[in-house]
C-alpha cells in the first residue's frame, strides 16, 4: 500500500528549502493521524440521535389533509361541478388577489419540492399545494399567527410558516426581476405620453413614502425604529404609475426617519446622481424651455430636487391654482395606493398590513 504521505525523493534533492518544509508538513500530518482514529473512535461509541415520537412532547395531530382541501374547492372553485360559494369579487376581496393572478402563482410553484404533494411512510397522500399556497396568502394578506388559519386549511404552524417562507422567495427572485424594475424605453415612452395627455410632460409617476407599522420589531431596535407617533415602523418609498405598478419599491430606513432625510439614502437619488436613471434620451418642454431630467410629483414636504415637481405652499395667481388642482389630479394614484381597491379593479397581489394598505400589483394576463 502506498503511504500518501510520503515524500519523492527527487523532490527532496530539488531544493533544501523545499525538502525542510515538505519534511515539516509530512511529520504534522503523521501526527495527526493517531488523533484521526482516536475521534472516529470515539464517534463510534457514542448513543446515536432518536429519532421518532418522544414521551414528553406533544403526538402529531390527525388532520385529515383531505378535509383540509374540500373547503378551500368548495369556497372558491366550486366542487362536483356546483359554482363556488364565493365569486371572483369575494375572492379578490378576502385574498387582495384576483382569481386568474392567484392561479398564475399557484402553477408557478405547485411542482416544486417544498410544495409538491408528498406521500409518507404509509403510502397516504400529504397536504396538497393549494392548501399551502391558500395558507400562505391568508397569512400576508391578514397578518395573522400562522397557526391561526390551521382550522381552515389543517396543516401545523411550522407548515404554515415555512409555506410563507418559501412563498415570499419564490416571489422576490423570480417575480422581482419581472415587476420590481425600472420600465425599458418603450414602456416609459408610454408612461410619458399618457403623463403628457394628462397636462404634465416630463412626469414618470408619483412618488410618496409611508410608514408601515412593524409589530415584531426587535427590543433591541426598538429606539432606531420608533416614529414620531411612538410606534416601530420602518419607511417604505414607492414609484408608481396611472396603472398602480409599482416599479421602484425602497424599504431601507428606519421609522425615525422622514421624508426628507429618507431622500437621501434612497437608491432613486443615488441613481439620479450617478445620471444612471432617468435615462436623458426623452426630453419635454414646459414653459418654452427643453428639458432633459423627467421628474416625479411629490407633495410639498419633500425637498426641493431638481426631479421633484412639488404643488406651491401658498397659490396666489390663477395660474398656481390650476397648477395645483392638475397636481391633486395626477396624485391621486399614491393615494389609490395606500387604499384598498374595489374588486374586478386590477391585480393586487400582496397586502402587507391589513391596516395600512400598502399593495403590491402584478400585471394580470
Amino acid at each position: 500500500m502506498v503511504d500518501l504521505f510520503d515524500l519523492s525523493a527527487d523532490a527532496m534533492l530539488e531544493n533544501t528549502e523545499d525538502s525542510q518544509i515538505a519534511s515539516a508538513v509530512a511529520s504534522h500530518l503523521h501526527a495527526l493521524c493517531p488523533w484521526q482514529k482516536r475521534a472516529r473512535g470515539s464517534r463510534g461509541h457514542r448513543r446515536p440521535r432518536y429519532f421518532g415520537s418522544v414521551q414528553s412532547r406533544w403526538p402529531n395531530k390527525l388532520r385529515n389533509f383531505r378535509s383540509g382541501l374540500r373547503p378551500i374547492l368548495r369556497d372558491y372553485f366550486g366542487l362536483n361541478g356546483e359554482p363556488p360559494v364565493y365569486n371572483k369579487g369575494d375572492f379578490e376581496r378576502r385574498l387582495r388577489v384576483p382569481r386568474s393572478v392567484f392561479l398564475r402563482v399557484y402553477n408557478a410553484v405547485k411542482d416544486r419540492p417544498f410544495f409538491a404533494q408528498r406521500i409518507n411512510a404509509t403510502m397516504r397522500l400529504q397536504a396538497h399545494p393549494l392548501q399551502k399556497v391558500v395558507a400562505s396568502f391568508r397569512v400576508n394578506v391578514y397578518g395573522e399567527d400562522p397557526d391561526r388559519t390551521d382550522e381552515y386549511v389543517r396543516l401545523s404552524a411550522s407548515t404554515i410558516a415555512k409555506s410563507v417562507r418559501e412563498l415570499m422567495r419564490f416571489i422576490v427572485d423570480e417575480l422581482g426581476p419581472s415587476y420590481l424594475r425600472s420600465p425599458p424605453p418603450e414602456e416609459l415612452l408610454r408612461i410619458l405620453t399618457r403623463n403628457a395627455e394628462r397636462g404634465k410632460p416630463g412626469c414618470i409617476g408619483s412618488l410618496d413614502c409611508s410608514h408601515w407599522e412593524w409589530r415584531n420589531c426587535l427590543k433591541a431596535f426598538a429606539g432606531v425604529y420608533q416614529n414620531r407617533h411612538g410606534k416601530r415602523s420602518v419607511v417604505m418609498e414607492t414609484v408608481c404609475d396611472e396603472d398602480l405598478w409599482i416599479w421602484h419599491s425602497f424599504v431601507g430606513c428606519p421609522g425615525s426617519h422622514n421624508d426628507l432625510n429618507a431622500m437621501h439614502v434612497s437608491p432613486l437619488y443615488l441613481s439620479v446622481t450617478k445620471e444612471e436613471w432617468p435615462p436623458r434620451t426623452f426630453s419635454f418642454t414646459a414653459n418654452g424651455t427643453t428639458r432633459t431630467l423627467l421628474f416625479y410629483l411629490v407633495d410639498c414636504k419633500y425637498p426641493r430636487f431638481a426631479y421633484f415637481v412639488s404643488q406651491f405652499p401658498d397659490p396666489t395667481t390663477e395660474v398656481e391654482v390650476t397648477f395645483i388642482r392638475l397636481q391633486e389630479a395626477l396624485r391621486r394614484d399614491a393615494r389609490r395606493l395606500r387604499r384598498p381597491r374595489r374588486p374586478g379593479a386590477g391585480g393586487v397581489l400582496l397586502d402587507c398590513d391589513a391596516r395600512r394598505r400598502v399593495h403590491w400589483r402584478f400585471a394580470d394576463g
